[in-house]
């Protein structure tokens, strides 16, 4: 029904029930707009809540119980009723969901938008992840020096745009196949510990100390000295690192 016949018949069936000196007979509420997911309309005493439309995008409308007993609340529409959620509006029968990041077109993130939204959407809206992204499509796999070009000058950028990779690696292999994973250890400290993860990453010497630090045996502090003294300007970033790893990802690092 559109709006205005809604409106219209909602309007009419108040007046009727304020000039009758009859008891108002149970009657079904008005059903909500289709297409707007608006509230259904309150049934007499005594009648059932009208359902809530069954629209698109828009959340189902809660029907309202009538006035007398035995009035029932009105069921929500085919749409989700409610609040959509942070990542998806509600979607109603038979219409997909609408995402809050939508794909840029090509299969990586026509994935990354369904599967990591969170992540996805935190590199979208973060202009230096966006801009590390583009740098690093110049940089051969595996060719560090031309990455850490891209790392440096693009900081803020580091811990979203390595997550959104953490995250295309385990659920968008095939559509992102260039991408890292990430250890439950490096996911805690890029989650938790961003701004002196992307200090460290993108210092080289703190990066390379990291790298020395975790090829030494556990418990060879001989090692990590001499890691230390050979990348002294990456300490300090390091030792930040290392504290906030031990403050809050201490069971995420555990043995590794």
């Amino acid at each position: 029904m559109a709006y205005s016949s809604w409106r219209t018949c909602a309007v009419a069936a108040l007046l009727a029930v304020a000039c009758s000196s009859a008891p108002p007979s149970a009657g079904a509420g008005g059903a909500g707009g289709a297409g707007t997911g608006g509230a259904g309309g309150a049934g007499g005493a005594g009648g059932a809540g009208g359902a809530g439309g069954g629209g698109t995008g828009g959340g189902g409308g809660a029907g309202t119980s009538g006035g007398g007993a035995g009035g029932t609340s009105g069921s929500g529409g085919d749409g989700a009723g409610g609040a959509a959620s942070s990542t998806t509006s509600g979607g109603g029968e038979g219409g997909g969901p609408a995402y809050a990041c939508a794909s840029l077109g090509d299969p990586c993130t026509t994935c990354l938008s369904l599967r990591c939204q969170e992540s996805y959407c935190a590199c979208r809206e973060n202009p230096e992840c966006a801009a590390l992204a583009n740098c690093l499509l110049i940089c051969d796999a595996g060719d560090m020096a031309c990455e850490q070009t891209c790392l440096t000058p693009h900081e803020a950028g580091i811990s979203d745009h390595l997550l959104e990779g953490g995250c295309a690696s385990e659920l968008c292999r095939v559509q992102c196949p260039s991408r890292a994973p990430l250890s439950p250890c490096d996911t805690c400290l890029f989650s938790r510990c961003a701004d002196d993860m992307n200090a460290c990453v993108a210092n080289p010497s703190c990066r390379s100390l990291r790298s020395c630090t975790d090829a030494c045996k556990a418990g060879d502090s001989l090692c990590e000295e001499r890691c230390a003294a050979q990348y002294e300007a990456g300490e300090l970033d390091a030792r930040k690192v290392a504290a906030c790893e031990g403050d809050v990802c201490r069971a995420a690092c555990e043995g590794g």
